[in-house]
């Protein structure tokens, strides 16, 4: 009895497990546009003064850096922070790594494909990105999913 017991806990949790799958709403992509009032009350809260470029990302360049301008081939080694606009952070390559992270800049967001080309090497940026051109709607991203998300970014190197 006991066997049976577990085999149909066993059952029904799987069963239970798919339905969860299956029960995920997809998600309906934000446009720049409707995010636009809540990115800029959070430059706004944060003292953020604001360029926006015309893909809709808004940004401050706070040093504009004399090394190396990136372009969209680049390998660039960063230093960032990143926070959801309700200022709850969700990454960061000080807690990784202090001296900062490489990666080349065409494997990343948009939103940073387009921002960080704004400095040089040595210089610091803010970026407010809408969701669009951060993680989409794609799901594998949790909570990063359809968020207009903000970061600081110091580029310490660009190759």
């Amino acid at each position: 009895m006991k066997q049976w017991f577990g085999l149909a806990l066993i059952v029904s949790t799987v069963m239970i497990s798919c339905m969860k799958n299956e029960d995920v709403k997809p998600c309906t992509p934000q446009t720049v546009e409707s995010e636009k009032a809540g990115m800029t009350k959070f430059a706004t809260d944060s003292s953020i003064i604001i360029t926006t470029d015309p893909s809709g990302i808004m940004y401050q360049v706070i040093e504009e850096g004399t090394g190396n301008t990136p372009s969209a081939n680049s390998n660039v080694t960063a230093k960032y922070v990143g926070r959801f606009l309700n200022g709850k952070g969700f990454d960061s390559s000080y807690v990784r790594d202090p001296n900062g992270t490489a990666f080349p800049l065409n494997g990343v967001i948009a939103g940073w494909q387009i921002g960080i080309p704004k400095i040089k090497e040595g210089g610091k940026i803010k970026l407010i990105i809408p969701s669009s051109l951060a993680y989409g709607c794609d799901p594998r991203y949790g909570q990063m999913a359809n968020q207009p998300l903000y970061f600081y970014v110091e580029l310490i190197k660009v190759q």
